[in-house]
């Protein structure tokens, strides 16, 4: 693995002549940004610096949530109590999120610091000519991108509960008897567009001319050699960059310790008329065409709308539940030659009804009317084993209408979710505790939505081509053999039949009580998950308005039969010294260590918004996705956010007005992505412990002082890309990790106050 060294790149990815070079981008007149060093050329060497980019961003965020809530209680006898909720809940959030790039160019030297933290110099790059300033100098900078995106999502719920309890006499077993109600309807509706990446300015584009420099406020033609008929560029906006740097407080000057460098300014970001003003597509035009077009001025919108169809979800979820529950036992119910035993148990019966509405965009039949210019009987194309129009029906034809409908989706499910929670008393300091229960964790809204895409059938006449059919499969794939060929629609969708996962869970628990201020407790666990999400493949037809009927293959979200399983043990002490002399007596410590183990565990690498097909939930990054046709997708078999070992250790003390907490708590390594979306690699968590602490003091009755102390070691997170392990092409390959970013917070002291009346 390196550890220092200069970085650059090879020559060669710019252009073909120096000619060329400047079309592509220059700095200094008559002079291209990067030289040309192939032959004929008198480069003093054939590297050249690596590609730099800096990126502004602005993510303005708004929520506004509203509850109202009420409650009454009846008590008609002294066994006999009853209680009733109602909860109305409206929500919205507001999201724009804008992103500009800089791009330029340099060396750059690498080392590694003590603490394994990267230190990156920039140098000036090999064979690059700047102008004055180097990279604080907007001239010397290109525009490699712009990304913007919106939301626009509102949710209201409205909830009742009503319960009742009986308490029985208390001589009896039974000590009471609760049941109750619960219904829910909640609504979501998510507006959520893409994130609109485009390139304006590139070195692989030939001709960026005067829209090569980022300071470049005034209209010029492109270069003619290569402008071919281009209107002129009309100049990027003024005053809208800033020359800045990150500062001896980014991790204290010693991973980036550099100059300024250029960015889009705050105020420009944060201008939502200004911005495309100063450098949209239609306004500048730029030199990669279109050029950036603000979201809400995106072709095929619909009227008074910054949202595609594929970008709205609308789902409903009413929920319809009814339990029971009895407590039993108690400090004086004895079973086993003096053990005690009290706990309670029951069922919950939950009715769900899901009601996603969208839409459904039949495809176009160009591609399918195009095989008619080839009439059945026509002679065989090569490597051609059949002539897919001998096939081709009317009703066909006819689905592939380009027609988009709205279409409403409805399911419902019900689940028994049994209870049994029970503590047996060895003696008054000895306990087992036991408990199983059934539980189920929703699907995120997100994965119910209903957008279809219809995609054309895809037409492969050769051999081994999937969508023919063979009336021997076994036999040579000739045409003799050929008895039809199947047109398969497929589309990306989410899939509102997709079931809770269920979850069975097993908890047992050995506590012994030392005294008034000691505790030790030893317990096992173990969950099988049941059902869990998966990316996966469903039939579904769907009848367009001709009247057309065809089984879709649907690609997305499904429940899978298994789920795999957690276990594992868990170990806690809580003690006081109060047995050391005069002030001594107030030390204590609490300690807890836990281990889990997970097995069967896959990861479903779903998304709820922003896939890349239209509609879709599969997962991306970095150009890999879960469809399977787009690279191959590690599978870390982890649940995200579960160290396998992690503990907690603190020192207490209490003791009159003066109270103190030194807490150290440490876990192993713990996956926090499966699918990142920018590198395509599952990312980690690596191991870590955190040091914290408080102390207090109660000044009198009335008035308390306290000082909270953060990450007292100052500890950095470091996190890790499996940069190998179980694919498709690497089926149960060993996991391979790799530290790639690092966060440091510093330490933190907080300093409060409390007034007491």
């Amino acid at each position: 693995m390196l550890t220092s060294g200069t970085l650059t790149g090879g020559t060669g990815d710019w252009g073909g002549s120096t000619e060329d070079n400047i079309n592509r981008g220059s700095a200094v007149p008559g002079l291209p940004f990067v030289n040309y060093c192939g032959a004929g050329s008198n480069c003093e060497t054939q590297r050249q610096g690596l590609y730099l980019e800096n990126e502004a961003r602005n993510f303005d965020h708004k929520e506004n949530t509203k509850d109202f809530s009420f409650n009454a209680k009846w008590d008609p006898t002294d066994r006999l109590h009853a209680s009733f909720d109602v909860q109305r809940i409206t929500a919205s959030t507001d999201n724009y999120d804008i992103l500009v790039a800089t791009g330029s160019m340099a060396n750059m030297q690498y080392s590694v610091n003590k603490d394994g933290t990267p230190q990156v110099n920039l140098l000036p790059g090999s064979n690059v000519n700047y102008a004055e300033g180097g990279l604080a100098n907007p001239h010397n900078y290109w525009m490699p991108f712009i990304q913007a995106h919106l939301e626009d999502n509102n949710a209201k719920e409205t909830a009742l509960r009503g319960d009742v309890e009986y308490e029985f006499d208390d001589n009896s077993w039974i000590n009471s008897l609760k049941v109750g109600v619960r219904y829910a309807d909640r609504s979501q509706t998510v507006r959520y567009s893409t994130f609109n990446w485009t390139p304006i300015a590139a070195p692989y584009y030939n001709c960026n001319g005067p829209g090569f420099n980022i300071d470049n406020t005034s209209p010029a033609p492109y270069p003619t050699a290569c402008a071919n008929g281009r209107p002129d560029f009309q100049g990027y906006g003024s005053g809208i960059w800033e020359s800045v740097g990150l500062g001896k407080d980014f991790y204290n000057g010693n991973v980036f310790p550099n100059t300024n460098l250029v960015f889009m300014n705050r105020k420009t970001l944060q201008d939502r008329q200004g911005l495309p003003e100063a450098v949209s597509g239609p306004a500048t035009n730029s030199p990669l065409p279109p050029g950036w077009v603000p979201i809400c001025d995106r072709p095929g919108l619909p009227e008074n709308s910054c949202f595609l169809p594929q970008e709205v979800m609308h789902v409903k979820e009413k929920t319809t539940a009814g339990y029971i529950m009895m407590r039993f036992g108690g400090d004086d119910k004895t079973i086993f030659n003096d053990v005690t035993v009290q706990g309670n148990v029951g069922v919950r019966v939950v009715h769900t009804e899901i009601t996603s509405t969208g839409s459904v965009g039949f495809p176009t039949n160009t591609d399918l009317t195009r095989l008619l210019e080839s009439p059945c009987g026509d002679p065989l194309g090569p490597n051609s084993v059949v002539n897919p129009a001998c096939y081709l029906t009317d009703d066909i034809l006819a689905f592939a209408d380009a027609s988009n409908l709205p279409n409403t989706f409805k399911t419902s499910y019900t689940h028994a979710l049994p209870s049994l929670n029970v503590r047996f008393g060895l003696d008054d300091k000895q306990f087992i505790r036991f408990a199983a229960s059934r539980a189920i964790s929703r699907p995120d809204f997100g994965l119910l939505r209903n957008y279809v895409s219809i995609q054309t059938p895809v037409i492969d006449t050769a051999p081994d081509s999937p969508y023919v059919v063979y009336t021997s499969p076994d036999a040579p794939h000739t045409p003799e053999n050929v008895k039809g060929y199947n047109f398969l629609f497929r589309a990306e969708s989410g899939y509102a039949a997709l079931k809770p996962v269920r979850a069975d869970q097993f908890d047992l628990t050995y506590e012994r009580y030392m005294g008034n201020n000691s505790a030790l407790s030893v317990g096992a666990f173990y969950k099988k998950l049941h059902g869990s999400f998966s990316y996966g493949e469903f039939g579904r037809e769907f009848t367009n308005d001709a009247g057309s009927k065809q089984t879709v293959l649907m690609r997305g979200p499904r429940n899978q039969k298994g789920g795999g399983e957690l276990y594992g043990v868990e170990a806690a002490y809580q003690t006081f010294f109060d047995f050391l002399p005069g002030l001594l007596s107030g030390l204590g410590m609490q300690a807890n260590y836990t281990y889990v183990h997970q097995s069967g565990i896959n990861n479903s690498n779903l998304v709820t918004q922003g896939a890349l097909d239209a509609g879709g939930t599969g997962g991306f990054g970095a150009g890999l996705d879960v469809t399977g046709n787009r690279g191959a997708v590690i599978d870390s078999h982890r649940l995200a956010g579960i160290s396998t070992h992690s503990f907690n250790v603190v020192g207490l003390y209490e003791k009159g007005p003066v109270g103190f907490r030194l807490a150290y708590n440490w876990r192993s390594r713990f996956l926090t992505n499966n699918l990142d979306c920018c590198i395509g690699l599952p990312v980690f968590q690596k191991s870590a412990g955190f040091l914290d602490g408080s102390i207090r003091f109660s000044v009198n009755q009335f008035i308390e002082l306290s000082v909270e102390a953060s990450n007292l070691l100052d500890t950095k997170t470091v996190y890790q890309q499996q940069i190998f392990g179980d694919s498709i092409v690497t089926p149960g390959a060993k996991a391979v990790y790799r530290d790639a970013g690092w966060n440091r917070v510093d330490r933190r002291f907080q300093f409060g106050a409390r007034f007491k009346l």
